[in-house]
């Protein structure tokens, strides 16, 4: 039972890991918009974690943004940038996994994108010339209040519409509570 219920967090976290590799390489590859701050990507890998907990969500930001340059790759690989990705899927699931509050997303859906610009910046800074690393942060920190509400609202909507599918992940199956309970009689 316990097995099934694995194999289903497992099946779930590949989905949300590929949902995010769609809409990263839409962005990325289709729309051109390489540097310029908007994580939307990250939206399956928060509602993930909230679901599934932080050490999922931590393996989904690491296993999508490898897979995602593995896929359609920019520049070389660094775990300094996959560790945004990792942040989007720690954060927000180590806070509201099992408890999840609407106004604690938005605050955290905020922190996590501050956190997650302050990586990509660091790493643009070790690779890049300091003028061209610094050069979309501005546009980045403006955009982070628009994505914060846009993200925060897609990640809620998600919460609330598929509430079935988040009990079914982090609560026992009807059937097995009640295999277990047929068992325990004496």
């Amino acid at each position: 039972m316990k097995q099934r219920n694995e194999l289903r967090k497992l099946v779930l976290a590949s989905s949300f890991v590929a949902i995010s590799i769609v809409i990263n390489i839409f962005f990325k590859q289709i729309l051109g918009m390489r540097n310029f701050g908007v994580p939307f990507y990250a939206i399956p890998l928060v509602y993930g974690s909230i679901i599934l907990g932080p050490i999922y969500g931590i393996i989904m930001g690491l296993v999508s943004d490898w897979v995602g340059f593995v896929i359609a790759p920019s520049g070389d690989f660094s775990l300094l940038f996959s560790l945004s990705s990792m942040v989007w899927g720690f954060v927000p699931g180590l806070f509201l996994y099992k408890k999840y509050n609407r106004v604690k997303l938005f605050v955290l859906v905020a922190i996590t994108h501050v956190l997650a610009t302050l990586a990509n910046t660091i790493g643009l800074l070790l690779f890049l010339p300091v003028e061209t690393a610094l050069a979309t942060l501005p546009y980045r920190i403006v955009l982070i209040p628009v994505n914060v509400v846009i993200m925060g609202h897609s990640i809620h909507q998600l919460v609330v519409k598929l509430k079935t599918l988040a009990g079914e992940i982090t609560l026992k199956p009807a059937e097995d509570y009640q295999l277990e309970q047929i068992a325990n009689k004496p």
